[in-house]
């Protein structure tokens, strides 16, 4: 390709690339990596003759291919092919110019251009598109200031609380974390159990304001690492420790505590569990009789006419883990067989997805000032890639993220009914407000 231009076949759409004619679709396959080759094959859906191409260019040293001639083509036919900036055939001039993105698309397009490479300018030229600038007042004129010292590299778990906030590693922050445990009702000094704590900024929050004691397990170990760390910092040993631990090597005996429970919460990694019905078995096991499960988690549409969005798919290739959510229906089957009475199953997206846009904004502005050595941009590209595929699959209504609140009952079910009905106006008050306070009310 002219003047250093590259393309990446990964982001043409799928119309476009069955309409490519195969001489064009060898020569943009000249100007990739293997490894970006090998991540185009397991991303798309390609015909025989696409298939043959991509085998030849793989079976090939990249530096030869890279040196054929006539490998690329002219920066004017990229754009045609790749509907960049439109023209007409030689001699007429462009209908329009570059148009101006979007934060998000640049913020894809950054993302696209680091992991090839490339240069995001560049990148933007083949396309025709003019990048995405955040509009500043007028700033008064200052005296010159004295430059600051260089900041060191930010590791893993620097950019984790750039982008949702000191001691968090999910959306929300103190807040948040407060709303979902106000579902449980937590006494003081009531003992509760966190299985998905991350840095542990929610488990203190909580463990704070209601006097409650915490244990976490934390199936990631560099996350469960910084979080004791921090734990110890703020003074909390012994009300909100962390542990590391595997979630397929958790057994019953790990669960356990004197007397079980008062609650057990869950965010945002049920829907990665592999034996969910075996870990609600052991969470059931591990709470206080009428002790309480409180998850967020992902949900997948249940409407079986209307297919799979792209986005969704999408988002589940993007999961480390891989993601296999449940439908509503499925959680509740789930829950009533393993001896829970579901108290509440609310949709909260509409409040949950203003936050992570909120951190994928911060996400922007790091990409453009922090300093970032190269073993860093692949870890910042992996966090901003998995937030981005989930805020698409949470906007395109085929996902969403539910509040659920589960009450554990006797296995029998006979005094749980019993209990339930006796339970107090003032009881069922509180849920309301909870409710209102979500914007959930009926």
């Amino acid at each position: 390709m002219s003047n250093g231009t590259q393309v990446n076949l990964a982001t043409v759409g799928s119309d476009e690339l069955k309409a490519m004619p195969i001489a064009v679709f060898n020569s943009y396959l000249d100007q990739m990596s293997n490894e970006a080759i090998a991540r185009f094959k397991r991303m798309r859906k390609l015909n025989d003759a696409q298939k043959a191409a991509v085998e030849r260019a793989l079976s090939e040293p990249e530096s030869k291919r890279k040196s054929r001639k006539g490998g690329g083509h002219t920066e004017a036919g990229g754009d045609k092919a790749h509907g960049g900036a439109k023209g007409g055939s030689a001699g007429e001039p462009a209908a329009k110019g570059p148009k101006e993105t979007s934060l998000w698309k640049d913020l894809l397009l950054r993302l696209i251009a680091w992991w090839d490479g490339v240069d995001t300018d560049a990148l933007a030229r083949s396309r025709g598109i003019k990048r995405w600038k955040r509009k500043e007042r007028p700033a008064k004129a200052a005296p010159a200031a004295i430059p600051e010292p260089e900041a060191p590299p930010l590791t893993r778990i620097d950019l984790l609380q750039k982008l949702w906030g000191d001691g968090f590693s999910l959306p929300g922050g103190t807040d948040f974390a407060l709303r979902i445990a106000g579902a449980a009702k937590i006494g003081k000094s009531a003992p509760c159990l966190d299985l998905a704590p991350g840095l542990g900024g929610g488990m203190r929050a909580v463990a704070r304001a209601t006097g409650a004691r915490f244990v976490g397990f934390e199936s990631d170990r560099e996350l469960a690492g910084a979080a004791a760390a921090m734990t110890g910092a703020a003074g909390l040993d012994g009300i909100a420790e962390i542990h590391p631990i595997s979630y397929e090597g958790l057994s019953v005996e790990d669960l356990s505590t004197e007397g079980g429970y008062g609650a057990v919460f869950m965010r945002e990694a049920f829907f990665a569990v592999e034996d969910r019905e075996r870990m609600l078995s052991m969470i059931h096991g591990a709470l206080q009789d009428e002790g309480s499960l409180v998850l967020t988690d992902f949900v997948v549409d249940s409407n079986p006419d209307r297919p799979v969005s792209q986005a969704v798919a999408q988002w589940r290739s993007a999961e480390p883990d891989g993601a296999d959510p449940w439908t509503e229906l499925e959680y509740r089957n789930a829950l009533e067989a393993q001896h829970f009475e579901v108290e509440r199953f609310d949709n909260i997206t509409s409040k949950y997805l203003p936050l992570v846009k909120e951190g994928l904004r911060r996400f922007h502005d790091c990409l453009q000032n922090a300093k970032l050595p190269p073993e860093t941009v692949p870890i910042l590209m992996r966090e901003g890639n998995l937030w981005l595929a989930r805020s698409q699959a949470l906007e395109s209504g085929h996902l969403s993220i539910a509040l659920i609140h589960a009450r554990r009952v006797t296995p029998n079910g006979d005094n749980a009914i019993e209990e339930e009905d006796a339970l107090t106006e003032g009881a069922a008050v509180d849920d309301d407000e909870i409710a209102m306070e979500w914007g959930l009310e009926e």
